[in-house]
């Protein structure tokens, strides 16, 4: 496979992974009206690993401008 095609498959598993990871805490927040700290670690690894991918985000943006 193409290194160009495994970072974007990669790059769009990780964002959609933190939106589920997200919403997921949203709802137990919602449900029983507090996170567990677990839950806010996750997040925030998951966050950390999107960080990663910050240049692939900016070259990808900087297609799509007018």
């Amino acid at each position: 496979m193409n290194t160009d095609k495994l970072t974007h498959i990669y790059s769009i598993t990780m964002l959609c992974c933190l939106i589920f990871t997200m919403v997921f805490e949203l709802y137990i927040y919602f449900e029983k009206g507090f996170v567990t700290r677990d839950g806010l670690l996750t997040l925030g690894v998951i966050f950390s690993v999107n960080l990663m991918n910050i240049n692939y985000w900016k070259e990808c943006f900087k297609l799509y401008k007018p």
